[in-house]
């Protein structure tokens, strides 16, 4: 039996489709949010594995690039386990990890995409241990490289809770998207990570919450609308004003809680 082909999200993509339209919403919604704070460069953040942190920072750098217009960068910072190469149909080195100790220079390492206003790039892979491949001056320095030169940057990264490698590099970037799997993350992660986050609150501009389909009305299928044609979405969002109500709330006073919709039936990529 033939390996199962890898999913490209450039190619399965489809403007009419519901995650499609809930993701330009969630962009508008932080074009909005962040537009007196000057904000360009969003990281990923979730507690663990398998929450769709990548599929959501893959399709947030898509559509800003195809639909919105804006020449986009994404970046993937998760150098243990990575997955926006996957995601994208590209090879995945040399990347991040040669920037990074010096052995590719920025231009070599950032891809073209079939997409003319999307650029990325990739994780590279590190050669000695995971946990000596990040330096975190070199990011700091990328990070200020790459901020002038794109209008909108992405990156994803490894979880919060098990490894230190995002909280070092939220402090280079100007705004955190929280993921979270609806029914899946356990109530104790939630909580490490709140606690790991708290130092840079102000910077959560919102909360993605997948799988988030209980109690939603008749009408979010989108077969009511007649859009027979589309598959009924398994994971929808909704953005709301949000205020804190107890210790585990992830995003500040006056920022959004967003639940996301994937693609299909499977269960997104971490």
């Amino acid at each position: 039996m033939p390996p199962q082909r890898a999913r490209n999200l450039i190619e399965e993509f489809n403007i009419n489709a519901p995650h499609v339209t809930e993701v330009r919403r969630l962009l508008q919604t932080l074009a909005r949010q962040d537009a007196d704070q000057d904000r360009k460069v969003y990281m990923m953040a979730s507690a663990g594995r398998s929450e769709g942190k990548s599929t959501v920072c893959a399709l947030l750098a898509i559509i800003s690039a195809k639909i919105f217009h804006r020449r986009t960068l994404v970046i993937d910072g998760d150098m243990r386990r990575p997955t926006l190469h996957y995601l994208l149909g590209l090879p995945q080195r040399p990347g991040l990890y040669d920037a990074l100790h010096r052995l590719q220079p920025l231009d070599v390492v950032t891809r073209p995409t079939p997409l003319s206003n999307l650029f990325a790039i990739t994780s590279g892979r590190p050669t000695g241990s995971a946990g000596d491949a990040y330096i975190d001056s070199e990011f700091a320095a990328l990070v200020d490289a790459v901020r002038p030169m794109y209008d909108s940057i992405f990156i994803d990264t490894a979880p919060v809770v098990p490894v230190v490698e995002p909280m070092l590099m939220a402090e280079h970037v100007d705004s955190l998207l929280v993921v979270a799997m609806a029914g899946q993350t356990p109530l104790m992660m939630v909580r490490r990570m709140r606690q790991l986050l708290n130092p840079i609150l102000p910077k959560v501009s919102g909360v993605v919450l997948n799988n988030a389909v209980e109690g939603l009305p008749y009408y979010y299928d989108y077969r009511y609308y007649g859009y027979a044609e589309q598959p009924l979405p398994k994971r929808i969002r909704t953005t709301t004003p949000t205020t804190p109500t107890d210790h585990t709330q992830l995003s500040p006073s006056g920022g959004h809680h967003v639940r996301e919709g994937g693609m299909d039936g499977r269960r997104d990529q971490d």
